[in-house]
């Protein structure tokens, strides 16, 4: 690990001192290694906490790329009079103690860690959070803890269903991301060595293996299961990626405190860290954190509360809520396609007409053989006819599929694209799952937000047909005039189970078989879209956050 991540700081921007490795000691006696970055003139200045087990030494825009580079801006921040706290949580780099995964015992070491701030000859007594990921979660389950001097948090891409955002979406272990993430998350924490009073990182992974349930052990590392104890301003910026986004949005209008969701457009990862550093992106920050923390009135709240990216015409708009309650929840049914009237990529028709008599479609399901070689997908596909008009789709989204399986257990892994005129698809939000988790809560169910317990998993019967409702990705993406909307059904998906799909096997999916889909009076399968009819435009009173440019 050393190899990889030497500790080679950056030179420190002007005016900005470093505190490297000041040991704050919890309320059971562990001490965590924290850098405490703060303007060189002497003062009392707003703290400003990131928390995660990354390592802290590659956070202050390292020369190194990594994907966890995501504390935050602190060549910016301090420099405007911010003193910025990076730490590691317990049992990782220089922290004593033993990591384990999001637990209860590192949300109260966020508690500590922000009243140890406030306490210092150097602060004025308020703290916020800042980060990415890691960095964004542990904002929520820290802010739950309700820390007396804490006053605002911006949490950026930061899920809050450990389960349905990152373990299991759809009741379907992610081999790919957490193939990737957890070794990767596992030697941050070993590094760089024996520490004093530092254990090895508790067996997540095998915890997370032997939890294929939605319960108590992801309930008490995920922040949606009590989001409306947060009694801090909340400044919400979503990316829409397929790792946080989905909880992020979901949990959004159950906070009970001042709030603001700024929806951004979708990085990959080395985009979004460089794009953690943007300007425009933090002067709205700053904006948020100057108001809280300094009592600067920067008019953000005299600003409507929503912000979002249309990702198919690049433009800007600003909201009142969300979700929008001009909403239309519009059903778009499956149909078979007779006449040959849509062509490739489908091999279906979507239309707002309620199906009569038409027969299903069948579909082979592969061999682990093949889905372990990788082999081309086995899917169905519907469109739509070429739009007579643009369709603003905004919003959560789902799709009620009547299906059958000759399999013992199956997936359905669903995928929405634009087909612009020319036939390329452009891939905008997917969803999957799990046969045996099909049962619904309808209690917390809402339009385009099936909830789905995922406890006591019931194996479908052979050649029945069962109503699966799928969650989607929300998205936020305008299709134009003479586009298509484009659905594909499978019952795999190499990109969710990556290289490392072997993790997956223990589960016996998939299993060679007939899988069906039915759309018919009596089996009415539809996709439930989020239509957004037109209103005036909001002006914003701020910089104008359009002024972000993208890609970078």
């Amino acid at each position: 690990m050393k190899e990889l991540y030497p500790i080679v700081r950056p030179k420190l921007p002007e005016g900005v001192r470093l505190d490297p490795n000041v040991y704050v000691t919890m309320r059971d006696g562990i001490k965590l290694a924290v850098d405490v970055y703060r303007p060189e003139a002497e003062g009392r200045y707003p703290g400003i906490l990131s928390m995660s087990p990354y390592i802290k030494e590659l956070q202050q825009e390292s020369p190194h790329l990594s994907h966890s580079i995501e504390a935050g801006a602190t060549g910016f921040f301090v420099p405007k009079g911010y003193a910025h706290v990076i730490a590691t949580v317990r049992g990782s780099g220089f922290s004593q103690g033993q990591y384990n995964y999001y637990d209860l015992i590192e949300q109260q070491n966020g508690y500590d860690l922000i009243e140890w701030i406030a306490g210092q000859p150097w602060c004025n007594g308020n703290v916020g959070m800042i980060g990415d990921s890691y960095f964004g979660k542990t904002q929520y389950t820290v802010a739950v803890q309700k820390p007396p001097h804490l006053k605002c948090i911006v949490p950026y891409d930061a899920g809050t269903d450990q389960y349905r955002d990152v373990v299991y979406q759809g009741g379907v272990f992610w081999a790919q991301f957490l193939g990737m993430w957890a070794p990767d998350a596992i030697q941050q924490c070993l590094w760089p060595g024996p520490i004093e009073g530092k254990l090895p990182p508790a067996n997540f992974m095998a915890d997370l293996l032997s939890h294929p349930e939605d319960g108590p052990y992801y309930w008490e590392r995920s922040a949606w299961t009590k989001i409306d104890r947060i009694n801090v301003p909340a400044l919400n910026i979503v990316p829409l990626t397929p790792v946080h986004s989905r909880g992020q949005l979901h949990s959004y209008p159950e906070i009970r405190a001042p709030k603001k969701l700024l929806v951004i457009p979708r990085p990959d990862w080395l985009a979004n860290v460089l794009f953690v550093h943007s300007a425009p992106l933090n002067q709205q920050i700053l904006r948020w954190l100057d108001y809280w923390l300094k009592g600067i009135d920067t008019g953000i709240m005299d600003e409507p509360p929503v912000t979002i990216f249309d990702s198919g015409t690049s433009e800007w708009r600003h909201e009142n809520e969300y979700p929008l309650t001009r909403t239309q929840w519009t059903r778009f049914f499956l149909h078979s396609n007779p006449d040959g009237s849509v062509t490739k990529p489908s091999c279906g028709l979507i239309s707002r007409d309620v199906p009569k008599t038409e027969a299903p479609d069948p579909y082979v399901t592969p061999s682990q053989e093949l889905v372990l070689a990788a082999k081309p997908v086995v899917s169905l596909a519907y469109a739509t006819h070429p739009l007579i008009e643009n369709m603003r789709v905004w919003g959560p989204i789902s799709l009620t599929l009547f299906g059958s399986t000759t399999s013992l257990d199956t997936v359905w892994f669903v995928k929405i694209g634009d087909v612009a005129p020319g036939g390329k698809v452009a891939l905008l939000t997917q969803g999957h799952l799990k046969a045996s988790f099909r049962e619904m809560d309808e209690a917390k169910s809402k339009p385009g937000r099936p909830f789905h317990p995922f406890q006591n998993p019931f194996l479908p019967a052979s050649n029945t047909i069962y109503e699966y409702q799928i969650e989607m990705m929300p998205i936020f993406h305008t299709f134009k005039k003479g586009h298509m909307i484009w659905v594909q059904i499978a019952s795999d998906d190499y990109e969710y189970q990556g290289k490392l799909r072997s993790l997956s096997m223990y589960e016996g999916l998939p299993v060679p078989g007939e899988n069906v889909v039915y759309h018919d009076s009596e089996h009415p399968s539809h996709l439930v879209l989020p239509i957004i009819p037109d209103a005036p435009m909001i002006k914003p009173v701020g910089p104008p956050i359009s002024e972000i440019k993208w890609p970078l």
